[in-house]
């Protein structure tokens, strides 16, 4: 059987993309002796953490996240946000770092009282939890 062949057009556009990525891209960090991409070795939580509002409304307070490489912001980072407890969503779900090293995301609380949990992860075993109370007035 025959595997089927990518179009001529997505092949070039692939091999742009990866000759682009490997030429450094000018605004990822590098790493100097090797030109690949630093991942940050911490992420802190900056504010955010521990707010109670009511079952199904919106915290008061983003959450807020600073990446860290070697102890300096990291920019431009990929940070995922998930709930991990509690039925919420947040809003967006996936988020750059600024030029500080800050991401943020908007958090809704799930339906019921109670605690509820939500993570922001750069990559397994670098992430930060994020606690909240859902309150009934």
């Amino acid at each position: 059987m025959n595997a089927p062949r990518l179009p001529r057009s997505s092949v070039l556009a692939a091999t742009a993309l990866f000759a682009w990525a490997a030429s450094g891209c000018g605004d990822l960090l590098q790493e100097p002796d090797t030109g690949f991409a630093k991942l940050p070795v911490q992420l802190e939580e900056v504010s955010g953490n521990a707010q109670t509002a009511a079952p199904g409304a919106p915290l008061g307070e983003p959450l807020r996240v600073r990446a860290l490489t070697d102890g300096e912001p990291a920019p431009r980072l990929w940070i995922e946000w998930s709930v991990l407890a509690g039925s919420g969503t947040v809003e967006p779900r996936n988020s750059f770092s600024d030029a500080n090293g800050i991401a943020e995301t908007r958090w809704i609380l799930g339906p019921s009282d109670g605690p509820q949990r939500v993570q922001a992860i750069v990559r397994e075993g670098i992430a930060v939890t994020f606690a909240a109370t859902a309150e009934s007035p």
